[in-house]
């Protein structure tokens, strides 16, 4: 049973900020190592279009994820009676995110179908990346609609905020040492 079937968007925002910055950047962590980026991004075809993974806003961007999340939050909070009474709201959330944000945005992006029409990449160069990107956003769908439906929940909130502070003083801390 939730303990607030009515969140409010300071609580999504909240809720979106930390769970958002924390899987991005555990799922980022262990795909890098993973799938070897740092292989890939200095393959002679791709180096020319993308950062190295020691370039400093690449380091960084656990840093920006928190503005990306408020931007989350703003459509998760428009889709709240959805996404949050809903027994099934984790799944709707993870087909929105994939469907939109990964498969079909509205751009030639790298792993999108426009991006393997537009990119001259092989196939296997758009879908090398998807268990990271579908993992975080299952992740981010299933932990966000628990916390959010469980307001109270300690535990959650307490490993969120520790992973949240980590994610955040980590690159920081790298970045320090360049």
């Amino acid at each position: 049973m939730m303990d607030n079937p009515q969140p409010s968007f300071l609580s999504i925002l909240y809720r979106t900020i930390i769970t958002h910055t924390v899987t991005y950047f555990a799922m980022g962590v262990i795909a890098a190592i993973l799938l070897g980026y740092t292989t890939r991004m200095i393959r002679p075809d791709v180096a020319p279009i993308i950062r190295n993974i020691t370039d400093p806003i690449l380091i960084a961007s656990p840093l920006f994820q928190p503005f990306r999340a408020a931007l989350l939050a703003i459509v998760f909070y428009l889709l709240r009676d959805v996404l949050f009474s809903n027994r099934k709201g984790w799944l709707i959330m993870w087909c929105m995110l994939v469907v939109l944000g990964i498969l079909t945005p509205f751009s030639a992006s790298w792993g999108g179908i426009e991006g393997m029409i537009f990119f001259k990449f092989p196939l296997w160069d758009h879908i090398v990346g998807w268990p990271e990107v579908f993992s975080q956003t299952l992740l981010l769908s299933v932990i966000l609609t628990y916390w959010v439906n469980h307001p109270k929940s300690k535990r959650i909130h307490v490993i969120l905020l520790v992973g949240f502070i980590s994610a955040l003083l980590l690159p920081i801390i790298a970045l320090l040492k360049i």
